[in-house]
């Protein structure tokens, strides 16, 4: 499976997510959109150029973190964008995935979009199992986070929000 990537302009509507996350959600200051095409089959093994769309996406989330003056969200943000982008490649479907990265009034906003109609929701893995802590990680280093259906197309966008108002950055 060869991932293909294609920028598109970044869509400045409000946030699937504004739901008890605080004020300033849908007053989009700046954003970042990208989507990845695959061209090989969904749910086969990711190939090693498959592999390579995380570490990708982290250099450009933290090029645009420094850009907007964020740079202390860094660390976090990569964790959760890579946790976020994983699941969508190995267990999203579709024939893409979807990035953007947004910022607001109300703070950082990371979306995740794949074709699969399963929610994202967080698992209890065993204490032997390798794999099923990501969303238990997300769901700790963000300060926020769920998932949206998409408007326009099926599946879902799996998002994170950070407060960086509280950080006064903002």
């Amino acid at each position: 499976m060869i991932l293909t990537a294609q920028h598109t302009p970044a869509i400045a509507e409000a946030a699937p997510c504004t739901r008890d996350i605080g004020d300033g959600w849908a007053t989009v200051r700046a954003a970042h959109e990208q989507w990845v095409a695959r061209t090989g089959w969904p749910r086969l093994p990711l190939t090693d150029e498959d592999r390579k769309w995380p570490e990708r996406l982290r250099h450009q989330s933290r090029g645009l973190l420094m850009k907007w003056g964020l740079e202390f969200l860094s660390d976090r943000v990569e964790t959760v964008l890579t946790e976020l982008v994983t699941n969508a490649l190995v267990h999203g479907g579709g024939d893409s995935i979807g990035f953007r990265l947004t910022l607001t009034e109300g703070g950082l906003l990371i979306e995740v979009a794949d074709s699969s109609p399963g929610m994202a929701r967080v698992v209890h893995a065993g204490p032997d199992a390798e794999s099923g802590r990501g969303l238990l990680l997300v769901e700790v280093v963000a300060d926020d986070w769920g998932v949206s259906p998409r408007r326009h197309a099926d599946g879902k966008w799996t998002w994170a929000a950070f407060n960086t108002a509280s950080e006064g950055s903002c």
